[in-house]
């Protein structure tokens, strides 16, 4: 593949880094490493093909990469998985190597070839670069996932039955917390994910915690709100701790609280009742020990 995009990157973060203000800096540099992310790539193919990892002793590809580029594995198979796009992608591949697109926009067109299709890629490959060019990773999936659902609609069927039989939730004990585990359909999901956005959104600028935190919170702050109303399955009965005492107990610890408080000067400092249980009589001696 040409380098000379990824060549021309290099040059101008170069430029930037020379006499530009900070923010043409971090663009240039950002640039010029998605160039340098789509060069790697390519060059990682071309050990690959050859086995020149085997030069240096390493018996893998992924083994030359985790000595030789202190990347782990999963880095490595990315970026091999990523020249199977720029090899059969000209357009893509162009943008790639000039530093339009990044390396995670790269794995969605991986993403396309394998669930949407060569030919499809092919023919909207333009619209994709543009969609890339100008949005996140996570606008390009949707693009090219709408794409696969329009094409291939049988595997939404699929996927839906596969998801009403494994549909469930629920929620396990753990020493220090709970574990909440499950998959819900497409429908509840999505009333999950709204209720969520909501409550946990950011309560003004001055808000420091993170996502993590505001999502526990908020939904904290809806449970206690939907058990301060009453659970329909008690009937409205909001949640609460039932003591039951005889009267005789209850009049005596009555007359023993009112002694205390009304005359506290009378009631001698050093009189306990440890380790033993309440009754009438126990309770009665507190008042005259």
């Amino acid at each position: 593949m040409n380098p000379e995009p990824t060549i021309d990157a290099m040059r101008t973060a170069a430029q930037a880094l020379r006499t530009g203000d900070a923010r043409d800096r971090a663009r240039a540099i950002q640039v010029a490493q998605d160039a340098l992310d789509a060069a790697k790539a390519v060059a990682l193919a071309e050990i690959d093909a050859s086995k020149d990892y085997e030069i240096d002793g390493a018996s893998t590809l992924n083994a030359w990469v985790r000595n030789q580029l202190r990347l782990n594995s999963g880095q490595a198979t990315s970026l091999v998985k990523n020249v199977v796009a720029l090899r059969d992608l000209p357009l893509m591949a162009g943008a790639a190597m000039s530093g339009q697109i990044s390396a995670a926009h790269v794995r969605v067109f991986v993403y396309g070839l394998a669930h949407v299709g060569l030919e499809p890629m092919r023919q909207f490959e333009d619209v994709f670069v543009d969609v890339a060019s100008h949005h996140e990773p996570a606008e390009l999936f949707e693009t090219v996932k709408h794409l696969k659902d329009t094409i291939h609609p049988e595997d939404l069927d699929d996927a839906w039955e596969r998801g009403m039989d494994k549909e469930d939730i629920a929620v396990d004990a753990l020493p220090d917390g709970w574990h909440v585990t499950g998959f819900l359909n497409t429908v509840t999901g999505a009333k999950l994910k709204k209720v969520l956005d909501s409550v946990s959104a950011p309560h003004d600028a001055e808000d420091t915690r993170t996502g993590a935190q505001r999502r526990v919170q908020g939904l904290d702050d809806l449970l206690t709100d939907i058990l301060g109303d009453g659970l329909p399955a008690d009937k409205g009965v909001k949640p609460h701790l039932s003591v039951f005492v005889d009267a005789d107990t209850l009049e005596a610890a009555a007359s023993h609280v009112k002694a205390t408080t009304e005359n506290p000067h009378l009631i001698p400092t050093t009189c306990r009742q440890h380790g033993r249980r309440s009754s009438p009589a126990t309770v009665r001696s507190d008042q005259t020990c």
